[in-house]
């Protein structure tokens, strides 16, 4: 059936304008599975950031303290929370070091409760779930430092300040 030169033209831009719809979206599904990125192994004189629920400042985390809480309460936090530690280039700040030694980052809430909990990385982008077995403040705020080991001069220290929050009250 011949088709008059203005309806091929109809259907020649009918055709580029769905493939200029289809092409973005298939760019934007594309780009958002792209994010992950294959863990690569901690080694010595690498700058880094700590992240504890995707944040690298000011994170929550979300705490299970039934009954009535007091300022020394503990409880475990929910599960579903990571931990996480990612090479960065410099001049970021601020950021940790892993000094001319670290091939770990030992990660950790620095507080009374929970001083001899931590979890170890041997890789950069290789979220840790933090362990609902810790025992962890009902509430305030705190801090998950990440500490390079072994340690040299040279190491430095990242920490996350963060916020306990308890949602049994």
């Amino acid at each position: 059936m011949p088709h008059s030169p203005a309806a091929r033209r109809l259907a020649v831009a009918a055709t580029l304008a769905l493939g200029a719809a289809v092409v973005p979206a298939l760019t934007a599904a594309t780009a958002a599975t792209a994010v992950a990125q294959d863990p690569i192994p901690i080694t010595p004189n690498t700058a880094f950031v700590g992240l504890v629920n995707g944040k690298t400042a000011d994170a929550v985390v979300t705490v299970v303290c039934p009954g009535p809480v007091t300022s020394t309460s503990v409880g475990h936090p929910i599960q579903g929370q990571t931990a996480e530690v990612r090479s960065i280039v410099p001049p970021v700040t601020p950021s940790g070091f892993t000094g001319s030694q670290g091939r770990q980052i030992v990660a950790g809430f620095t507080s009374a409760s929970a001083a001899s909990q931590s979890i170890v990385f041997s890789s950069y982008f290789a979220p840790a779930a933090i362990p609902t077995t810790w025992l962890v403040p009902c509430g305030g705020s705190g801090a998950m430092t990440f500490v390079p080991e072994p340690t040299s001069p040279t190491a430095r220290s990242y920490t996350v300040k963060v916020t306990f929050l308890n949602i049994a009250n």
